[in-house]
């Protein structure tokens, strides 16, 4: 006959059981919270850094809209935390590369080529790291603006940008001596905004920035957190 002993240490296994019961009690699960926070903090400014590279942003606008417009919610419940944009586009004088062009120009002729002579513009951003002209755009009194396309109405009123004072002895009148119109139709007008920062964070190098960073920073600060409550 085989007699098999078996021994417990009382008192490791004590240790052990107390342990599992503050990992899985109310306090335990506000550790783990902690943790996801104290990562999603560090993720959350990784991500502000991507996406101001991403937008081609101007130096001196991290704070005041990228920081100013990003939200970092954490989520009991579900052991989470969110990250997003609040902003939209903002103007588009703040992104690297906006200048006009002259219509005439090798660049104006690159991004314009293959569009109808209504479509060209002649304001060029590097918006999204990606030089373009934006289609009807324009410069006037050192802001940037876009016709918006026919099909959305046109109206022979120009727009206040165009409007000019002083005597015009030179413009038209009617018989009743008012000005008379000068027949030309214009577009709606829209003043040039930059991309959306709301739009921009679950993209591209932002988004990648996330899943790259964001998993190695949870796993770290969640043990950190399990290790301070199982620690016999």
């Amino acid at each position: 006959m085989r007699v098999i002993t078996v021994s417990k240490d009382v008192k490791v296994v004590s240790i052990a059981r107390s342990s599992l019961e503050r990992l899985f009690a109310s306090s335990g699960r506000t550790e783990l919270f902690n943790g996801v926070v104290d990562a999603g903090r560090k993720t959350k400014t990784i991500v502000q850094k991507a996406v101001t590279k991403q937008m081609a942003l101007k130096a001196g606008n991290y704070q005041g809209y990228v920081v100013a417009g990003t939200r970092g919610i954490p989520r009991r419940a579900l052991l989470a935390y969110d990250i997003f944009g609040v902003k939209g586009g903002t103007d588009a004088d703040k992104y690297k590369g906006l200048r006009s062009v002259g219509a005439g120009t090798r660049t104006a002729r690159k991004f314009n080529k293959g569009r109808i002579d209504t479509d060209k513009g002649t304001v060029q951003s590097g918006v999204w790291n990606r030089p373009r002209i934006f289609k009807r755009s324009f410069e006037a009194n050192g802001d940037f603006y876009a016709f918006r396309p026919p099909s959305e109405g046109t109206s022979t009123h120009a727009p206040k940008i165009f409007w000019t004072f002083g005597r015009k002895p030179d413009q038209p009148r009617g018989a009743d001596g008012k000005f008379a119109s000068s027949g030309v139709k214009y577009g709606k007008l829209r003043r040039l905004y930059g991309p959306s920062l709301m739009k921009e964070i679950p993209e591209d190098e932002s988004a990648e920035a996330f899943f790259l960073n964001g998993p190695v920073l949870l796993e770290r600060a969640v043990l950190k957190r399990i290790d301070k409550l199982t620690r016999w």
